[in-house]
């Protein structure tokens, strides 16, 4: 009886003292507010919205954020409330559609697209630059944040010697290169080497890298002297030397891209998708909410497709709609609504008037310049997403769980296609398809008869919703690792030990030609051994005939 009292009065004394205990503090962030900037202009939503996520966590955190981009794009940093947009002035002009159709023709290279792409980033490279500096001297900038393709922003960074973060929503840098791993920008076709031929890894690992050189020469050269004529005394090398020392952000996870080994200056925090999204307009809810099986098509904001890539889709899916694969579509026209042919037919002799789905006046069709992508795709009559293949859009698709058909235009839109092909998410259609391919493409997406789709999109769509969730943090806790803990903009504990050795002690090669020395003085004084045992054999040998 005493003992038991004994032991009611530990237990009352110890739930005491764990209910007083004490919560830790952090202390890193005492001070004034750090000054933060991000500068990004062009490749659409995928390059801005998921990094200005992360800046608006930092924002909550005390810090003073800014979002330097051009003109065009100040719409992107609206939405959040503790980031300062700042309008650098308009981007350079350019056709969006002429640029689209340039670069996605038949027997245009990836290298010959990322050369044009360059080269038309950098022309108000000048203006870029100087405005830059200015902003991050008189601001008192403490990190930047610039996109890939920011050459500008790294440049200036460099200038007034503040840390800078990489980000991008691929990694192509070596920093997660793998001997099977495709990530050299110019090789996101295909993320893997698993289903390349020996002619074609060969072509990639020596043939590409001496086009590529040949091809960029002219523009290394001027941008050298442009960067000389600023004052920039550094010189000007591939954009992934240059970062060396930096951390690389990546809006990216395994399962969208393929798992391999992650140097220690990678960091993927993603998917980041924003938290919020505009509701369906009352018009696309009575649509959506009269229709059962809907396929919503969107190519996002810079690719445009072609009249004949219309007329394909189109015809494919008034198709399907005429066998009971789907009834109805919804089509966010974007840029593209000129293209649009004036009527389709399909293979039973129907006529479809395209102005009659710009009208709205078609039960099977609603065409809108700009849709509400994610509610869209949330709504449970949404049963097909065809899209351009954009990481973002494949993010949204299967966060919502909603199978694909991946119509790619550019860059790493093909190795995401792919992807989803063989992952069986969805499937791929091909510019070249035809009508009939396109209709038998629909039919077996849309019926998945032995649910395989289905199963491997909800697993997806698991691991999406739970990475999605802390994103952001994951994000802002790595900007606030640099802003706290560089030295002379350098991470020392993210350095790999390597980086302090020579390659041969790094790779061990030292000890690998002790190895072969050493094998190779045991094999010498065997061959000697035996020498001396047969000459004496030979000897004695002879000794006994004479």
């Amino acid at each position: 009886m005493k003992s038991n009292l004994i032991r009611s009065a530990v237990l009352i004394l110890s739930l005491s003292v764990c209910s007083h205990a004490l919560d830790m503090q952090t202390t890193y962030q005492q001070g004034a507010p750090k000054n933060i900037a991000f500068n990004a202009f062009m490749g659409g939503s995928s390059h801005h919205t998921w990094v200005l996520s992360i800046m608006e966590t930092l924002g909550k955190r005390g810090h003073n954020m800014s979002y330097l981009t051009t003109t065009e794009d100040t719409r992107f940093g609206q939405p959040y409330d503790n980031i300062k947009t700042i309008d650098i002035g308009p981007v350079f002009s350019y056709d969006k559609a002429s640029l689209s159709s340039d670069i996605t023709k038949s027997g245009t290279s990836s290298l010959d697209t990322l050369v044009k792409v360059t080269r038309m980033m950098a022309l108000d490279y000048e203006r870029d630059y100087r405005t830059l500096v200015n902003y991050f001297k008189f601001n008192k900038i403490d990190v930047v944040i610039c996109d890939y393709f920011m050459v500008a922003c790294v440049d200036a960074a460099n200038t007034v010697k503040i840390p800078f973060i990489i980000t991008s929503a691929m990694d192509p840098t070596t920093e997660s290169a793998a001997p099977y791993i495709n990530n050299d920008i110019l090789l996101m076709n295909d993320y893997t080497t698993e289903f390349q031929s020996l002619i074609e890894r060969f072509k990639n690992n020596y043939i590409l890298p001496l086009q590529a050189w040949y091809k960029y020469r002219p523009y290394v050269k001027d941008m050298s002297a442009r960067r000389k004529a600023l004052g920039i005394t550094s010189k000007f090398q591939r954009a992934e030397k240059s970062w060396d020392g930096s951390i690389k952000l990546i809006n990216n996870m395994f399962g969208f891209t393929p798992a391999r080994p992650l140097g220690p200056l990678v960091e993927f925090v993603g998917p980041i998708l924003p938290k919020k999204y505009k509701p369906l307009t009352p018009e696309l809810a009575d649509y959506l909410n009269s229709h059962q099986r809907v396929a919503y098509i969107a190519f996002g904001q810079m690719a445009t497709p072609s009249r004949h890539n219309i007329l394909l889709i189109l015809t494919g899916l008034f198709e399907s709609i005429e066998a009971g694969f789907l009834d109805g579509f919804i089509w966010a026209t974007v840029n593209s609504a000129e293209f649009f042919p004036e009527s389709v037919t399909s293979s039973s002799g129907t006529v479809y008037q395209v102005k009659d789905m710009l009208d709205h006046a078609h039960p099977h069709a609603r065409m809108v310049k700009w849709a509400p992508q994610t509610a869209i795709l949330l709504h449970t009559s949404t049963h097909v997403f065809v899209s351009h293949g954009g990481l973002g859009s494949w993010y949204e698709s299967m966060y919502s769980g909603t199978r694909m058909i991946m119509f790619p235009f550019f860059g790493d839109q093909f190795g995401n296609a792919l992807t989803i092909e063989r992952d069986n998410l969805g499937g791929l259609l091909k510019p070249d398809a035809s009508i009939a391919t396109a209709v038998q493409l629909f039919k077996r997406i849309s019926e998945d008869k032995n649910g395989v789709i289905k199963e491997n999109v909800q697993r997806i769509q698991a691991l999406t919703q739970i990475r999605a969730q802390h994103g952001t943090i994951r994000g802002a806790d790595v900007v606030e690792e640099v802003l706290f803990t560089h030295k002379d903009s350098q991470l020392a504990h993210r350095q790999s030990v390597d980086r302090h050795m020579s390659y041969i002690k790094s790779h061990n090669l030292d000890i690998l030609a002790m190895l072969l020395l050493s094998l190779g003085l045991v094999l010498a004084f065997v061959c000697y051994m035996s020498c001396q045992y047969y000459a004496t054999k030979f000897y004695k040998q002879k000794t006994k005939k004479l």
